[in-house]
C-alpha cells in the first residue's frame, strides 16, 4: 500500500506546475472565448507531452544540439508560469538549472525558438488578454497582475506582440462578443388582427 501511495505521489509530482494554471485559465475563458480556452488546453497538452518524452531519444538529441534538457525546460517554464505577476530576472532562471545567463539564453532559444524574455513577454500578453476578456479590471490593474510596472509598459508590450493597444483590443473583443440585436416580428400570423365576423342575429 505504501508503495502504491508513493507511486501516486511521484506521478503527481511529475506533472509540470504550469498545468493547473493553464487549465484554470482555460476554464475561465471557456464561455467568453472558446479559441483562447482551446489554446490554453493545447499548451497544457504540449507540456504534458514534453514531460512524457523527457527520457526519449529526442530529448537527448535536443541536448546534443545545445538545447535545454527536458527537465531544465520544464523547470524554467514552470517557474515562469508561477511568477508571471512577479519580477523575473535572467539570473533567477539561470540559477534554476545551474547554468550561466548566456548559456540559458542560447539553449532556451534552441529548444523553444525564442529567447526567455520573448517567451515571458508573450505569456504576459496572453495573461493580459485573458484578464481583459474575463474581468472588468482597469488596464493599470491588469498590468500589475501581469508583472508589469504600469499601464504604459503594458501598452508598449501589448502593441509590440499583438499589433494594437490593449484598450482597442478589449473594445474589439467586446464588440465581437456582443450579440447582434435584430428586430424580429414576434407576432405570429394567427395572432394578427383578423376581420371580426358579424355577430349572430
Amino acid at each position: 500500500m505504501q508503495i502504491a501511495d508513493s507511486t501516486t505521489v511521484s506521478a503527481f509530482e511529475d506533472i509540470p506546475a504550469a498545468i493547473p494554471s493553464l487549465i484554470d485559465a482555460a476554464v475561465a475563458a471557456f464561455d467568453a472565448d472558446r479559441d483562447t480556452s482551446r489554446r490554453y488546453l493545447l499548451r497544457a497538452s504540449a507540456l504534458l507531452r514534453l514531460k512524457r518524452g523527457a527520457r526519449s531519444e529526442r530529448a537527448r538529441r535536443s541536448e546534443y544540439r545545445g538545447g535545454l534538457m527536458a527537465w531544465q525546460l520544464n523547470r524554467v517554464v514552470d517557474y515562469t508560469e508561477a511568477h508571471l505577476a512577479d519580477k523575473i530576472t535572467a539570473l533567477d532562471l539561470a540559477n534554476l538549472i545551474n547554468t550561466s545567463v548566456g548559456q540559458l539564453f542560447r539553449a532556451f532559444k534552441v529548444s523553444v525558438g525564442v529567447t526567455p524574455f520573448h517567451y515571458i513577454a508573450r505569456r504576459r500578453v496572453e495573461l493580459a488578454c485573458t484578464l481583459m476578456r474575463t474581468t472588468r479590471q482597469p488596464l493599470c490593474q491588469v498590468a500589475v497582475a501581469c508583472g508589469l510596472c504600469d499601464q504604459a509598459h503594458l501598452c508598449k508590450m501589448f502593441r509590440r506582440v499583438i499589433g494594437m493597444s490593449p484598450s482597442v483590443w478589449r473594445r474589439t473583443m467586446r464588440a465581437r462578443d456582443t450579440p447582434i440585436s435584430r428586430t424580429i416580428d414576434a407576432t405570429s400570423p394567427s395572432d394578427r388582427e383578423l376581420p371580426v365576423s358579424a355577430s349572430p342575429r
